[in-house]
């Protein structure tokens, strides 16, 4: 193990946990990720969670890059769907939940050979510095439905940062695997598009609820009227895309609200 990975490791596990917070709370654990990247000699790295389904991808955001915001949100609304890197992951399956690959301009005749879509993104996205790299992407465990959720690394950049994550690969994964053991439940929100907007109130509410509490023990606990306790129901139901309280209260679990 490298000193930047064990300083990495050992700065991750000191971090406390955060619960209940808006998604201010991965912001710590992802700096402490890209400064052990930095470390490392590799410039980008782009990371975040997306499902398949058979309508295609569905990439609501990234949970980290250091790309400009103007070009992600192009990306996101215009190029996913093409993405090289995301498009692998249909290859995944039970038997073989993870993949390892090249990507970028170096790469671009095995790109455009897959889809020549494809080769348009991978130009575009050298553009913004993303020249030559080495991916990941993999199968989130305990996918719920019919459609597969996943998670994507993208390591490199420009100035020799393919080749530093190449000779560096066994331990960025690692290093991934542990920054997304612990930013699980806001890569879960991203890619349910879920935009941590509860009021304490309604934290305040779905821990209640969590308990088992009524709504008039509710009422008690909090010393407000039960209409109102309804109200915060309400919201909690149309925040968290539940149809009921119960699926309210599974997605604050999944979410880290709880």
């Amino acid at each position: 193990m490298s000193p930047q990975l064990s300083d990495f490791l050992d700065a991750l596990f000191a971090l406390p946990p955060t619960r209940g917070a808006a998604r201010d709370g991965d912001r710590e654990p992802i700096a402490l990720f890209y400064k052990y990247l930095h470390a490392c000699g590799i410039e980008h790295c782009n990371f975040g969670g997306f499902e398949i389904s058979g309508d295609g991808y569905e990439l609501n955001q990234f949970s980290g890059s250091l790309l400009p915001g103007a070009f992600l949100d192009e990306f996101t609304a215009e190029m996913a769907d093409d993405d090289y890197i995301i498009a692998q992951s249909a290859g995944l399956s039970a038997d073989k939940p993870l993949s390892v690959f090249d990507f970028g301009v170096p790469h671009l005749d095995k790109v455009r050979a897959f889809r020549e879509e494809s080769a348009r993104v991978t130009l575009e996205c050298a553009r913004y510095g993303m020249h030559d790299g080495v991916a990941m992407v993999g199968l989130v465990p305990g996918n719920r439905s019919d459609t597969r959720r996943c998670f994507g690394f993208a390591f490199g950049g420009t100035n020799g940062s393919g080749d530093q994550a190449r000779a560096r690969l066994p331990e960025l994964r690692i290093a991934a695997f542990a920054l997304l053991d612990r930013i699980r439940p806001q890569v879960e929100a991203v890619i349910d598009g879920f935009e941590y907007d509860l009021s304490a109130r309604e934290l305040d509410v779905l821990g209640a609820l969590a308990d088992g509490a009524q709504r008039q023990q509710i009422a008690w606990k909090l010393d407000v009227s039960v209409p109102t306790v309804d109200a915060h129901l309400a919201n909690l139901r149309r925040k968290l895309k539940a149809a009921t309280l119960a699926e309210a209260v599974s997605r604050g679990y999944r979410y880290g609200l709880l």
